[in-house]
């Protein structure tokens, strides 16, 4: 895959567990718990996934050994090298659309779940790269509110040990917006500029402020 392709690469999940199990990283496997696919990982999905991705030519077989194929290959390559990981949940009167962003300094990538199980995967440039896309969907949903307001959105930075930073931003009906950090049950929520969004996302994430 490269930054671009106009049309996303579709996966399902069971073809997600296969590629993360041919990996093997525990950045791969980071990835894998962040798609919430533990209870899921094992050897029959994980058979089907190679099943379908050899199929659709996205995976071959080399001896005695599978290696991806196709757009799959820089999909493998990401997973197993990743090191940055986000989630970003936004909710608005009309729908819920779930991203989880994962990749390193080199590239990226984009998943965005679909509730009929094939989901899409789209290139970003690098870490960095999903943080600006994940201020770019929430200043979307929240600020321009194409489906309309009330809106919230939760950003999750999550971190190789298991940790990670979490801030939750909420639109009113008249477009004010409030942030709170963390995941306590009743987070304290304070006022927030628009233009002040991507410094205070990069506070709650814990990620270094802009540089001129």
């Amino acid at each position: 895959m490269t930054t671009q392709e106009d049309s996303p690469l579709l996966i399902t999940e069971h073809e997600l567990i296969a590629l993360i199990a041919l990996a093997g990283t525990s950045g791969a496997l980071k990835c894998q718990s962040l798609f919430r696919l533990d209870h899921a990982a094992g050897a029959p999905l994980e058979q089907a996934g190679v099943a379908t991705l050899l199929e659709r030519g996205l995976m071959t077989v080399e001896g005695e050994g599978l290696l991806p194929a196709g757009p799959a290959t820089a999909v493998a390559a990401i997973l197993a090298d990743s090191d940055a990981w986000l989630e970003v949940a936004l909710v608005t009167p009309k729908s819920e659309h779930v991203y989880f962003l994962f990749g390193s300094g080199d590239a990226a990538l984009i998943l965005s779940l679909s509730k009929y199980g094939v989901h899409e995967l789209r290139p970003l440039t690098n870490a960095d790269g999903m943080f600006t896309t994940a201020v770019e969907m929430v200043s979307f949903y929240l600020g321009t509110a194409p489906d309309g307001r009330p809106a919230a959105g939760t950003l999750r930075r999550h971190v190789a040990d298991g940790t990670f930073h979490a801030v939750h931003i909420k639109a009113a009906a008249d477009g004010s917006l409030e942030i709170a950090t963390g995941d306590a049950a009743q987070p304290a929520r304070t006022a927030l500029r628009p233009e002040d969004l991507e410094d205070r996302l990069r506070q709650g994430l814990g990620l270094g402020l802009r540089t001129a």
